[in-house]
């Protein structure tokens, strides 16, 4: 479909190459038994063959010329609906039944996405995710490399991430300045096993606030540990086998999981 141009305040780079299109699809592994929800159809790349291979398909698009122009053009379809709002508010957590999101994201609003998405992990089961290939390439990074960090941590903690395949910036209209890539997360049944979730993002969050320094630097005078009780924990990580002399780049989910445990439990003592 054509008819609608980009908008460049909300950052909007169409795709326009039918073959990436096909494959984007063809990575959600849909049957007539899905409901997807489609994040940015924009111009309808991938909203026909969507709803030709899934049950329903919910898309959700914030431009009203785009959405008006897709209900004029695909209104057609019994078993899609076309939602004008913007992704941010809307409620995924009363969706019924579990979900497969397929979402081409803006480059400026990816992480908040991602974030509202894995906060309704429990009614999605899996996301098809085109995102800038530098956000792509740190939320499937293993420790250790420079790509891991905050949202390595917080995307994995949630969901298994894969990197699928590279999307040049030669199939977008406009031509954007990087190249893209395309993600599956596999959404776990039940996040790794901590007392606390909103503590865990917590110490997370921490642990990368000074990205460069030993974990104990970035930790000191963070809110996560009482000043009286910091020397004390220390020592505890150290002898679990968490060592507060080593970069937090360097640890891995388990090892932030292990360690959240051990601040949660021990920090009113």
């Amino acid at each position: 479909m054509t008819g609608v141009p980009p908008k460049k305040s909300l950052g909007q780079n169409f795709l326009v190459d039918e073959n990436i299109a096909s494959r984007i699809v063809r990575s959600a592994s849909l049957t007539r038994d899905d409901a997807v929800v489609e994040i940015g159809p924009g111009q309808g790349a991938l909203t026909r063959e969507l709803a030709e291979k899934a049950g329903s398909v919910t898309a959700i698009e914030l431009d009203e010329r785009l959405a008006g122009h897709l209900k004029e053009n695909l209104g057609g379809l019994p078993n899609l609906q076309v939602v004008s709002g913007d992704a941010l508010a809307f409620p995924y957590e009363s969706l019924p039944g579990k979900v497969k999101v397929v979402a081409n994201l803006p480059y400026y609003i990816s992480t908040p996405i991602i974030t509202k998405l894995l906060g309704a992990h429990d009614k999605i089961s899996s996301m098809i995710l085109m995102l800038q290939k530098e956000v792509a390439q740190r939320i499937t990074a293993s420790p250790g490399g420079r790509d891991y960090g905050y949202m390595s941590v917080m995307v994995q903690f949630y969901a298994e991430a894969e990197m699928l395949f590279s999307v040049p910036k030669e199939a977008f209209r406009p031509v954007p300045k990087v190249d893209s890539a395309v993600v599956r997360l596999n959404l776990r049944k039940a996040p790794e096993d901590v007392s606390d979730a909103v503590f865990f993002e917590r110490v997370v969050s921490a642990s990368f606030s000074k990205r460069r320094k030993m974990l104990r630097n970035s930790l000191k005078n963070s809110s996560v540990i009482p000043p009286d009780r910091f020397d004390s924990l220390m020592e505890r990580l150290l002898v679990s086998g968490i060592d507060p002399s080593r970069r937090a780049e360097t640890f891995s989910l388990s090892e932030f999981v292990l360690m959240t445990e051990i601040l949660f439990e021990n920090r009113g003592l």
